[in-house]
C-alpha cells in the first residue's frame, strides 16, 4: 500500500514556560518524579498513540522501515529526496548560517496536502568546541554552565541554542548531555558536573529552555556514560558500576528528564555488565526495554546513539546492529555515515519477513516516530 494522504501542518509555535531557580526546581522534580513514578507504575506503559499506530499500519513495510531511520548525508547541498524518518545534519553539511539554513529548509519541503511524511530535521549541537555548527550558539560548554550551577543560566543557554536551531528549520536537537562525569571521564567537559543532583536539575532546566524556544530536545546518553572506559565513538566501552551505583548516580538526570516529559532520549552504546555485559545498551533489551520502559517508565521516542560508532562496528555489522536495536526496543536508528547505511533497510525487511523481528515491533517504533512528528505539528 502507498503512503496515506496526510495533512502537513506548520511547524509548532513557541510555548512559554517559567523557571523558578535551581533549588526550587530540584525539589519540585523530586516531588513530581515521585508522583509520576507512582502514577506510571499503576497502569500499563503507553505505546504509540492509536492515531500514530494506525498511520504506521497504513504505511507499506518499506515505508515503516524508512520511518525508523535517522540518517546523515555528505555534502553541503541537498542530496535530493531522502527516504528516512529523520535526517541528521552535521558539521560536514554546514558552511555557515546562510547556507545551512537554506540547506535545512530544502530537506523538508512540507507543503499542505502533500502525501510525503516530512522527516525530522535533527542536529547534534552541544556547546563550545562540541558544536556541529560553529556560527550558532551555544558558545559555552556544558561544563562551564555546570560550574555556575544556575538553573536560570542553564535554561537561558539551552533556549538560545534551541531558538537558533528552530529558526534554521530544525525540529530536534540531540541535547543536552545528561551524563554525570568527573574530569577524568572521556566526556568530561561535555557534561554539566560530577554531581548527579546538579546534573539532574540543570538537565531539567535545559529541557525547559528547549521547550521555551519551541524545539524538541533528546538528552543523552541513557543510562549514562560518564563512567565509561572510553568514548564509544572510538571503540567498545564499559561502564562497570553495579545497578545500585547506576541508580544512585547516573539515572537521576534521566529521571528528571522523564519528569520534564522529554520527547525523546538517546541510548548509549556502552556495555553495562549490571544489565548485559556483552551487548551495547541501545541493542540490549535489558536496557532499551527493561530499564528505559519498565523501570524508568519513559514513553517517548528512544533513539540510538550513532550506529556508525566504533563501539558498534568493532563487533557488529551496522545492518545487524540496526535489527538488534529495533528488536531490543529502540525506535529510531541513528546512522550518520552514508557508507554505513547500505543494507540496513534490506536487513530490517528480511528480519520482519523471517519472523526474527515481529511486525508489531516495527509498527510500534514507526508509531513513536510519527507521534513525535504529530506533537511537533509536522503531520496530523
Amino acid at each position: 500500500m502507498g503512503s496515506p494522504r496526510l495533512h502537513i501542518t506548520p511547524r509548532r509555535g513557541i510555548a512559554v514556560l517559567a523557571f523558578a531557580g535551581l533549588a526550587a526546581a530540584a525539589w519540585f522534580l523530586l516531588l513530581r518524579g515521585e508522583s509520576d513514578d507512582g502514577a506510571a507504575g499503576a497502569g500499563p506503559l503507553r505505546g504509540p498513540s492509536a492515531k500514530a499506530a494506525g498511520l504506521a499500519r497504513e504505511l507499506s513495510r518499506s515505508e515503516q522501515v524508512d520511518q525508523v531511520l535517522l540518517v546523515g548525508f555528505d555534502g553541503t547541498v541537498s542530496p535530493g529526496s531522502i527516504s528516512a524518518g529523520g535526517i541528521l545534519v552535521g558539521a560536514q553539511n554546514w558552511v555557515d548560517r546562510s547556507q545551512g539554513t537554506a540547506l535545512v529548509r530544502s530537506l523538508a519541503p512540507a507543503q499542505a496536502g502533500s502525501e510525503r511524511i516530512p522527516p525530522l530535521i535533527v542536529a547534534a549541537q552541544e556547546g563550545g568546541a562540541y558544536r556541529s555548527f560553529a556560527d550558532l550558539p551555544p558558545a559555552q560548554r556544558q561544563l562551564e554552565i555546570g560550574d555556575e550551577a544556575s538553573g536560570d543560566t542553564a535554561a537561558a543557554w539551552a533556549s538560545e541554542t534551541a531558538a537558533a536551531l528552530a529558526e534554521a528549520g530544525f525540529d530536534l536537537n540531540l541535547f543536552p548531555v545528561a551524563d554525570v562525569a568527573t574530569l577524568d571521564s572521556p566526556i568530561a567537559d561535555r557534561a554539566f558536573s560530577d554531581d548527579s543532583a546538579v546534573v539532574a536539575a540543570l538537565t531539567a532546566a535545559a529541557l525547559r529552555g528547549c521547550e521555551d524556544a519551541g524545539l524538541a530536545c533528546a538528552p543523552l546518553h541513557f543510562p549514562g556514560v560518564g563512567a565509561a572506559s572510553q568514548d564509544t565513538a572510538e571503540g567498545p566501552a564499559t561502564v562497570s558500576l553495579d545497578a545500585a551505583g547506576l541508580e544512585s548516580r547516573d539515572l537521576e538526570p534521566f529521571r528528571a528528564a522523564r519528569s520534564e516529559r522529554a520527547e525523546a532520549m538517546v541510548l548509549s552504546l556502552a556495555l553495562y555488565p549490571a544489565y548485559n555485559a556483552v551487548t551495547p545498551a541501545a541493542l540490549a533489551p535489558e536496557v532499551a526495554t527493561g530499564l528505559l520502559r519498565d523501570e524508568l517508565r519513559f514513553e517517548g521516542l528512544a533513539i540510538s546513539d550513532d550506529l556508525s560508532s566504533g563501539a558498534v562496528k568493532a563487533t557488529y555489522s551496522v545492518p545487524d546492529a540496526a535489527v538488534a536495536a529495533l528488536g531490543a526496543g529502540t525506535d529510531l536508528l541513528q546512522i550518520s555515515a552514508p557508507s554505513d547505511q547500505a543494507g540496513v533497510r534490506e536487513a530490517i525487511l528480511a528480519a520482519v519477513e523471517s519472523g526474527r523481528l515481529p511486525p508489531d515491533r516495527l509498527i510500534a517504533a514507526a508509531g513513536r516516530v510519527l507521534d513525535l512528528k504529530r506533537e511537533l505539528g509536522l503531520v496530523e
